[in-house]
């Protein structure tokens, strides 16, 4: 499967057909007809649990200009072809892959020989991208009763459309028609999808973000711009969990923020 094409270049890289796939795929085959790359968005997720508390983050990812995705497409693949033969960057390293390539693993294999540049070549290559992010994040203390997935996710999905709404009403922009999120068990995607239509109504911005349509890929290899936005999310996320550590791809994604952004801590503001 593929996204929209731009002037001749593809928007995403197609691969095999992920486990969990069939009714997805259909759903992404059918939203996906007739688009132009520039009406799809991206959600990526990061969720980590530590001793302490619990960090869910969800980045939506959009494009400012037409040919964004065509842009870090190309830019995907010069950095592989300046990095060296496609099938030697096959080989992980011997000490193991990093965090980048585990999140972000076209983006991060032809870096993974250089791992001390790896997060501020990525952040080089977000920072110059016309594109915009929208994050939302939940912290949990650990001690607390696990909030429900549903609350959670009613609040990431509330927070990432907040701050896209907003965006769009200030820069007078009509909004995506698909929002491609990272496949899941297909029980958890009806889940999601059902929690999801269930906010788009009520928010403020409804009328702005209009038929706004959630689906998810379908293939074990992700389009580069989901990749991005779960690199984004990623980073996010290990910002929140150590947030005195420097993070050039962290600074790269605020630098592309929309506000409001929402970061808060199991319903409390933060």
């Amino acid at each position: 499967m593929r996204l929209p094409r731009n002037k001749g270049v593809a928007v995403s890289v197609a691969g095999k057909p992920g486990g969990a796939a069939a009714t997805a795929g259909k759903s992404t085959s059918q939203a996906m007809v007739g688009l132009r790359p520039e009406q799809v968005a991206f959600l990526g997720e990061y969720a980590v649990s530590t001793k302490d508390r619990h960090v869910f983050v969800q980045i939506l990812c959009w494009p400012a200009v037409p040919v964004a995705w065509a842009m870090l497409t190309q830019t995907a693949a010069s950095l592989r072809q300046l990095r060296g033969d496609t099938m030697a960057l096959c080989m992980p390293p011997k000490g193991g892959t990093s965090w980048i390539h585990d999140v972000a693993p076209q983006l991060g294999l032809p870096l993974e020989r250089d791992p001390g540049a790896a997060e501020s070549t990525l952040a080089a290559l977000i920072r110059r991208l016309p594109v915009r992010f929208a994050v939302a994040v939940v912290e949990q203390e650990a001690r607390q009763a696990q909030v429900a997935d549903a609350l959670r996710h009613r609040s990431l999905f509330s927070g990432c459309l907040t701050a896209y709404g907003a965006y769009l009403k200030s820069t007078n922009q009509a909004a995506c028609r698909v929002v491609i999120a990272p496949n899941g068990e297909p029980l958890q995607n009806d889940a999601r999808q059902q929690i999801y239509r269930d906010v788009l109504p009520h928010l403020d911005s409804a009328s702005r973000l209009g038929a706004l349509e959630l689906t998810f890929w379908p293939e074990a290899t992700v389009p580069v711009p989901l990749e991005m936005a779960q690199l984004a999310a990623a980073a996010v996320g290990r910002h929140v969990q150590q947030p005195a550590q420097p993070s050039p791809l962290f600074e790269a994604v605020r630098a592309h923020l929309a506000p409001p952004s929402r970061f808060h801590v199991v319903g409390r503001q933060r």
